[in-house]
């Protein structure tokens, strides 16, 4: 945990002027890009006939994203602290979102899989 705050910090602060001038746009593609993959994972599975467990399931996958690996490339191969804001961002709100996501299945009823987690 100490690691991954340690990069965005150094992250967001090689890029604290982009992040001034551009950052509310960032944060909100981020919280859309997340909520879209949650909600098109989730309804894609059940109209697949995937029962409630694996849609569940479903929708993490395509919700959250490998943002740490994003930023790692923005950095090696573009050799951008401004291009791997974004990841740094979404992977932020991703871990957020993802944590109230699973808390609020976790304490939902569920009529077919109420142990699921």
């Amino acid at each position: 945990m100490f690691g991954i705050c340690f990069v965005i910090a150094i992250i967001t602060a090689r890029a604290s002027d982009k992040l001034l001038s551009i950052g509310l746009a960032l944060i909100a593609a981020s919280v859309i890009h997340n909520l879209t993959g949650y909600l098109v994972g989730y309804w894609a599975a059940r109209l697949l006939k995937l029962d409630e467990k694996d849609s569940r399931t479903v929708a993490f996958e395509v919700g959250m994203q490998n943002s740490g690996m994003a930023s790692g490339l923005a950095i090696n191969v573009l050799k951008s602290a401004a291009t791997a804001l974004p990841p740094i961002l979404f992977s932020s709100w991703m871990n957020v979102s993802g944590s109230v996501l699973a808390s609020f299945w976790s304490d939902s009823e569920n009529s077919d899989d109420s142990d699921w987690l």
